[in-house]
């Protein structure tokens, strides 16, 4: 008996290190993603972002391995470039035009420009939807409109829509003071309201090919980069938790945007994990491999 318990212990280990290693070999066939997080030690959003986005990226079945890499303590190292499937510039605290207070945007911007000039694809998110802009030749400003927070509608484009973003309007969850006011050359609009002139847009590797791509309505070959103002990651149970700390933050904000953040009936969810899903299959098709 003793014999045939072991033996059993023995084929059941055997059988668990096989899994583990069928589940190692499948993690580094997923997409490298270095996640260029301008990291604020102060910012519960800056320390939590990574968490975030594999919340959102387990949500919708994506699989990618997320690697945090901290470009303000340090620029990122050009040589690593090529170690990478992709990159995500998340939000942040920092102005994108406020080099004096971040001196450190001045060479997140040129880690941007060598990206796109390598076709490398990118994923921006608010602040890296704007820093990416600026560093491509738009123009981010203050929103004269104030403060977006919560759910905030949009009107997808054409192309927005041939690339998945919804058919009329869509939604994400949102907190920005500052916007994009003029999108780069090589950057085509997928969606604006009248608050916000581009709440998402699709990078091409010249103005030609993003000319060309807004007048069919459909691009000839896939944007090597997308950019979103909204939030996908607000909705996750750990960013929707910092969505609610920063508007109980501020005077008067979970009063006015608390039931539009909490999102009870799931509907800005549903949206943010159809424009993610969408967006990730553009660049990174093989984290929706079986």
């Amino acid at each position: 008996q003793h014999a045939v318990a072991a033996a059993a212990a023995a084929a059941a280990a055997a059988v668990a290190a096989a899994i583990a290693m069928r589940h190692a070999l499948c993690w580094w066939k997923r997409p490298r993603l270095a996640l260029l997080n301008p990291v604020v030690p102060t910012s519960a959003y800056s320390l939590s972002v990574a968490k975030m986005l594999r919340e959102l990226c387990d949500a919708i079945d994506c699989r990618v391995a997320i690697h945090e890499v901290d470009v303000a303590s340090s620029p990122f190292d050009s040589a690593l470039i090529e170690h990478f499937d992709g990159f995500i510039i998340p939000g942040s605290v920092a102005s994108a035009y406020d080099k004096a207070t971040y001196p450190w945007t001045s060479h997140l911007e040129a880690t941007i420009r060598r990206l796109h000039a390598r076709g490398r694809p990118m994923l921006g998110i608010c602040y890296g939807h704007q820093i990416i802009s600026q560093a491509l030749g738009g123009r981010v400003e203050h929103n004269s409109a104030g403060l977006q927070a919560a759910r905030c509608e949009f009107d997808v484009t054409a192309l927005g829509a041939s690339l998945g973003l919804g058919d009329g309007t869509a939604a994400l969850q949102y907190h920005h003071n500052d916007c994009v006011t003029r999108l780069p050359p090589c950057a085509a609009n997928l969606g604006c309201s009248a608050s916000c002139p581009a709440h998402a847009s699709a990078l091409f590797a010249s103005p030609t090919t993003s000319r060309m791509a807004v007048s069919r309505g459909v691009p000839a070959d896939p944007p090597i980069g997308i950019t979103l103002q909204g939030h996908p990651e607000f909705s996750t149970p750990t960013g929707a938790a910092i969505l609610l700390d920063i508007l109980h933050g501020e005077e008067g904000g979970a009063e006015r945007y608390g039931d539009s953040a909490r999102d009870a009936d799931g509907r800005t969810a549903a949206q943010a994990h159809k424009i993610t899903r969408a967006v990730m299959g553009l660049l990174w098709p093989k984290a929706f491999a079986e």
